[in-house]
C-alpha cells in the first residue's frame, strides 16, 4: 500500500458516511466523493480485488461479490462493481473472515 496508504480509511469513512455495514461499490463513486486521480482510482481497484481474497489486517471489511458491469455502447469500458461486507469476527481465532464457516 505504498502507492496510496489511506485506501482502508477512505473505504472505511465511506462506509461510515453511508452507514452500512455491507454496500455495492463502485471505484468511480470513491474517485468522485474523494476526488482521487485515476492513478489512485486504479490502487483503490486493485485494493478492493485483494479484498476479495481475504482480509487485510486489521481492515474490518472484504469482499464477497465483484460484479462486472457493460456500458450502454459496445465500445464502453467495463466496470466493476464491489460488495464490501463488514468481517465477522470470532473472539479466540487467529482466521477471522467474513465469510460463514462450513
Amino acid at each position: 500500500m505504498r502507492k496510496y496508504p489511506d485506501i482502508p480509511e477512505l473505504l472505511e469513512t465511506y462506509m461510515e458516511e453511508n452507514a452500512a455495514d455491507e454496500r455495492w461499490i463502485t471505484v468511480h463513486e470513491l474517485r468522485n466523493r474523494f476526488e482521487l486521480t485515476r492513478y489512485q482510482s486504479n490502487t483503490v481497484s486493485a485494493f478492493l480485488r485483494r479484498l476479495r481474497t481475504g482480509p487485510f489486517g486489521q481492515f474490518p471489511f472484504i469482499v464477497t461479490k465483484i460484479e462486472q458491469t457493460s456500458g450502454k455502447n459496445p465500445s464502453d469500458p467495463k466496470k466493476s462493481r464491489y460488495l464490501l461486507v463488514k468481517r465477522i469476527r470470532h473472539p479466540g481465532k487467529q482466521i477471522q473472515v467474513g465469510f460463514p464457516e462450513p
